[in-house]
């Protein structure tokens, strides 16, 4: 029989293996991991109950918000200005990285100052990963190394905005939790976002219109 004759025998066995391979390999898992293992979410965290806290926290309970940096990981907020599509977008963005303690099961939500409303195209001010069906866990010096949630909102025109929002823009209401679900961790903090050098440049435009 010939080599090439031998190979075509066979390659519907060595196929055959392949499949059953990656059948096992997903059947390992099991359907409550993801991708990478990760196990499924079990907290009763919802949009709706992440939202609800943080908003009447930020309207009823501000006092409740840390302004220094937290001790177990680091974290930190910036903001950008940037053209798109005819329309000036302004995006933000958290990062949780350097874990110094495990943090099981992280979820990142923030808010804006209640009155960028009134300055963005957005039904919202609110973002969350929330809805995260499975966790994402840090610790130091394992993957992933950090965690980052960003969302970009629309700006109004420059004749639909007051001068006010060059002091209220950079203020970000952020909410951090972690630890397994009897021992959640919730961290509050209100942090001026760092601006970028063309979100500086921006402002200091619609400054000198005003």
């Amino acid at each position: 029989m010939s080599p090439k004759r031998e190979m075509n025998r066979f390659f519907p066995l060595v196929m055959y293996l392949c499949v059953i391979a990656v059948c096992l390999g997903a059947c390992s898992l099991g359907p409550n991991q993801g991708p990478a293992g990760e196990p499924k979410r079990t907290d009763e965290y919802t949009l709706n109950s992440e939202r609800r806290d943080l908003n009447e926290r930020v309207t009823k309970n501000l006092e409740s918000f840390q302004t220094n940096s937290p001790d177990d990981y680091n974290l930190t907020a910036t903001v950008d200005v940037s053209h798109e599509s005819g329309v000036d977008r302004i995006t933000y963005e958290i990062l949780v990285n350097e874990a110094r303690v495990p943090m099981v099961n992280v979820i990142q939500s923030f808010t804006l100052d209640p009155n960028m409303i009134n300055r963005i195209d957005a039904g919202a001010l609110f973002h969350s990963n929330v809805s995260n069906t499975h966790e994402i866990s840090l610790e130091s010096d394992k993957e992933p190394l950090g965690l980052s949630l960003s969302r970009s909102y629309v700006l109004k025109p420059k004749a639909e905005i007051d001068s006010n929002i060059l002091q209220r823009y950079a203020d970000m209401y952020i909410k951090i939790s972690y630890g397994p679900n009897d021992q959640r961790t919730e961290d509050y903090f209100h942090i001026h976002a760092e601006p970028s050098p063309r979100t500086i440049e921006h402002m200091k435009s619609w400054e000198k219109e005003k």
